[in-house]
């Protein structure tokens, strides 16, 4: 007989049972799967790339989108001036991509359309684009207007703290003793971690005559200390200048505001009526503007050569800028510059330093190499865009590199010695 054949013992069936319980629980737990993944796969919209309800390709929210005037418009601006191409679908998408919680929690419609549009520019993964609130987009044009109602602070965000990186002299935040390099942890008692740069700033700023406590800490460190300052109507001085020992001009630039090269000229013309043979021309913590401005004003000390050359798809973003031949001074030069240095002030450092007519002193600037436009929505906000891409003299685009300075020193965190001011006046009066 052969072994299938052989007649069952006891032992040999309770081994069959126990082998046919294992192979039914298993069987069972195949079923269970299979179900579980015909439900998954059941429940998934045919939204494409594992869309789900909600997600991108959610058509409830799409067709929500594409019945906001301002939402179309908005994409439509995006579409023709940004520096690279878009399509528009990609820019739906990312609106209804950042929509998805909002629109499940039935948000009123004021405040879709703005989460729609500020997740529409950050699907460009552009740091220097950005979609501005109607009070952000006022608070860009006051500072380059020149005027504001607050403490007279400079801030940056560092390391995901919100620090002063300068304080306008004559203001009440200097008359309290703040200083550069304190950090803000408080406004107002209100903790700002989790808080936007704008968010802080915009809760500084305030009417004439009110006050506003700040809760900071010293940059050397130390507990929190509160200060309450009342707020002023604060002009921005946008040009600073002072005659030096040794025939030497001091000018700080502080913004490229509109009139920022009409500014600079007369303080020139003064120095150099008061015997100046010298400039020392302060960008330090100088964060841009206006480019046009920082242009005209490399023209006054360049007898030739490039200024700066754009590239973009729009037309006029693509030009170069060359001097025009008339100098306004042709004294020696140092520019003093540091890591807040950036955009229209590295693209007058870089004019200068790359056709020889200065030094740079300081650090190594902030690196903003990209031009950008604000356009004005409908409400009041606005888009802020990326047009095109600037390129120095030599053809560099400096974007997040920056500018390495010719000498390179670093001011101590404490005390009030300026080694940098210091290292100019050496290069430009020793024999």
């Amino acid at each position: 007989m052969t072994e299938e054949a052989r007649p069952r013992t006891r032992e040999g069936r309770r081994r069959d049972s126990l082998l046919n319980f294992v192979l039914a629980i298993a069987v069972l737990v195949l079923l269970a799967a299979c179900l579980t993944l015909s439900l998954f796969w059941e429940l998934r919209p045919s939204g494409g790339r594992g869309s789900r309800p909600g997600g991108p390709g959610d058509p409830e929210i799409l067709s929500f989108l594409e019945e906001r005037e301002a939402v179309r418009k908005a994409a439509d601006l995006i579409r023709q001036n940004y520096v690279d191409p878009v399509e528009r679908g990609e820019l739906m998408e990312a609106a209804a991509r950042g929509l998805r919680r909002m629109y499940r929690e039935g948000r009123e419609e004021e405040a879709l359309v703005a989460r729609a549009l500020q997740a529409m520019v950050d699907g460009l993964d552009d740091p220097y684009s950005a979609y501005m609130t109607r009070e952000e987009a006022e608070m860009l044009q006051t500072q380059l207007s020149g005027h504001f109602s607050g403490v007279g602070i400079a801030l940056e965000m560092v390391k995901n703290e919100v620090r002063v990186t300068g304080v306008l002299p004559g203001t009440p935040a200097e008359e309290e003793g703040i200083r550069e390099g304190d950090v803000i942890r408080e406004v107002d008692g209100r903790d700002v971690s989790g808080m936007t740069l704008e968010e802080v700033v915009m809760a500084i700023r305030g009417p004439e005559g009110t006050r506003v406590t700040l809760g900071i800490v010293r940059r050397s460190g130390g507990e929190l200390t509160r200060v309450t300052i009342t707020r002023r109507d604060i002009e921005i001085p946008v040009v600073q200048q002072r005659l030096l020992e040794g025939s030497v001009g001091y000018v700080k630039l502080s913004d490229w505001t509109e009139d920022a090269d009409r500014k600079m000229g007369e303080a020139l013309r003064e120095l150099g009526s008061r015997g100046a043979r010298f400039l020392v021309l302060d960008l330090r913590s100088n964060r841009g503007g206006y480019m046009d401005p920082a242009i005209r004003a490399a023209d006054m000390f360049l007898s030739g050569g490039t200024i700066v050359s754009s590239r973009g798809r729009t037309p006029g973003t693509t030009q170069v800028y060359r001097a025009d031949g008339k100098v306004d001074w042709e004294f020696p030069v140092v520019v003093l510059v540091n890591r807040w240095t950036a955009s229209a002030s590295e693209i007058f450092a870089a004019a200068l330093r790359e056709n020889g007519r200065c030094q740079l002193v300081g650090e190594t600037t902030y690196g903003k190499g990209a031009i950008q436009k604000l356009f004005p929505l409908e409400d009041g906000s606005a888009l802020r865009l990326t047009l095109a891409r600037y390129y120095t003299p030599s053809g560099r685009n400096i974007d997040e590199q920056g500018i390495d300075p010719d000498v390179k020193v670093t001011n101590p965190v404490a005390g009030d010695r300026d080694l940098q001011l210091e290292r100019a006046l050496e290069l430009l009066v020793s024999p």
